[in-house]
């Protein structure tokens, strides 16, 4: 089924959960890499697949969201309220994050006077100017939201495990399997 229903996602909703979640935790571990690389080719080409799979990660969330919004959202599993309040406001969260994250990113290199390519294949328009003071800014609220994204990524990923294992309920197998 491609579309989502009351009681499962969709194929499409799955792929852009998985596609986005996986890029996120290697966009997590190559932030770590960039920061422990020396300068050279290497960090160059790591930095470049850093930039383009950030923009992806906008692109994707962007497109997500817009699916999301056209498809119903399945219904919650668990029968306590506030603990699927909170589960939506994770996700309210997460999207929000997913957002800043790259754009800071986008923001901090083009103060710094680095463009960004998308995978050689074209330029973002440059939104801010070169300077030092506001790309220290933008660095500084990177690394802020990337250790947000981290703890928010491990607590849905705790979430799952406590619906699958503790709660017994289908809420992690209808985003692996929709069923």
């Amino acid at each position: 089924m491609i579309k989502d229903t009351v009681e499962s996602f969709g194929w499409v909703s799955r792929l852009f959960h998985w596609v986005v979640a996986l890029m996120v935790l290697g966009m997590l571990m190559g932030g770590l890499l960039l920061g422990i690389l020396p300068g050279g080719g290497f960090k160059s080409l790591i930095t470049g697949l850093h930039k383009s799979t950030g923009v992806t990660i906008l692109l994707l969330t962007a497109l997500r969201l817009g699916w999301r919004y056209i498809n119903p959202r399945p219904r919650d599993l668990g029968p306590n309220i506030l603990e699927n309040q909170l589960g939506r406001l994770m996700h309210i969260f997460l999207y929000v994050l997913l957002f800043l994250q790259p754009t800071f990113g986008i923001l901090m290199s083009q103060s710094f006077g680095s463009p960004v390519r998308v995978f050689g294949l074209f330029t973002l328009p440059t939104i801010v100017g070169r300077s030092d003071a506001v790309g220290s800014v933008f660095h500084q609220m990177h690394t802020v939201t990337a250790l947000l994204l981290a703890v928010c990524v491990v607590i849905h990923i705790a979430a799952a495990v406590k619906h699958h294992y503790i709660d017994r309920d289908r809420t992690l197998l209808r985003m692996i399997s929709g069923k």
